[in-house]
């Protein structure tokens, strides 16, 4: 009778765990935990900037979308309307010799601004006249109420791009994808001729503050070709680099 007492008292000692086998489950758990949170937040990183990569994309995909859209429409012949030269492209104008003309980040600062890639707290400063590509074309009157189906005689209109940085809110210099490029912006400005006079709307931004540099090209020997290359950075997936996007397309003019 008495073993058999002995014996239940010990088993009853036996149940649950001891102070030490709790501690270790817990520092086990604990480290799984952290784990897979430093695996949670890489996966949530990398899903973060490939979405942004694919934003960005997007972003100068429809830039050279709407340009080469435009650039195909644009009148060659000189009609006098808005002005003597107010007819093409007039920047970049067709090479003449066997060197191609180019414009890019470079031909749209001032004289004294510095080039890349910068160095200390060096940033770009814009000539508010200069632009990158400039052509005219015919399109809707914005004064028609109905543009969809135009009621109204189509006017010219003046297409400008060009590069600038925001006004204000612009990227910290700690946030710059590659530390001697100013991320830029790709302006848009539609100006119209209203029979007396041009508009003159302010430039607008039309991609967010990612790209590096917009390339205008007219090669030389085709005065109808016209290349465009716009290129951006952003963080790399894993976000321990810079990945590159670039976006190229190629138009020709209609003669």
């Amino acid at each position: 009778m008495l073993s058999s007492v002995r014996l239940r008292h010990t088993r009853v000692k036996r149940e649950g765990f001891t102070l030490i086998e709790l501690m270790v489950a817990m520092a086990i758990t604990a480290v799984i935990i952290y784990v897979a949170f430093g695996a949670l937040t890489y996966a949530l990183g990398v899903a973060r900037r490939g979405q942004n990569r694919s934003e960005v994309q997007g972003d100068l995909s429809a830039v050279i979308d709407q340009a080469t859209k435009e650039l195909r429409e644009t009148t060659t012949q000189n009609d006098d309307v808005g002005g003597a030269t107010c007819y093409g492209v007039t920047w970049p104008l067709a090479a003449t010799g066997t060197t191609p003309v180019v414009r890019h980040l470079n031909e749209v600062l001032t004289a004294l601004s510095p080039v890349p890639p910068l160095s200390g707290t060096q940033e770009y400063a814009f000539d508010a006249n200069k632009r990158l590509l400039e052509f005219y074309i015919y399109d809707v009157d914005p004064s028609d109420p109905t543009p969809d189906t135009p009621s109204l005689p189509l006017v010219k209109h003046r297409i400008r791009y060009g590069l600038d940085i925001p006004a204000s809110g612009a990227l910290a210099r700690r946030y710059w994808p590659l530390a001697g490029y100013q991320p830029l912006q790709v302006t848009y400005a539609n100006d119209y001729y209203n029979g007396t006079s041009w508009s003159t709307r302010p430039p607008q931004p039309v991609t967010g503050q990612v790209v590096t540099d917009f390339t205008v090209i007219r090669p030389a020997g085709s005065r109808g070709a016209i290349q465009l290359l716009i290129e951006a950075s952003v963080p790399s997936a894993s976000g321990g680099g810079v990945s590159p996007i670039r976006m190229v397309a190629q138009v020709t003019l209609r003669q």
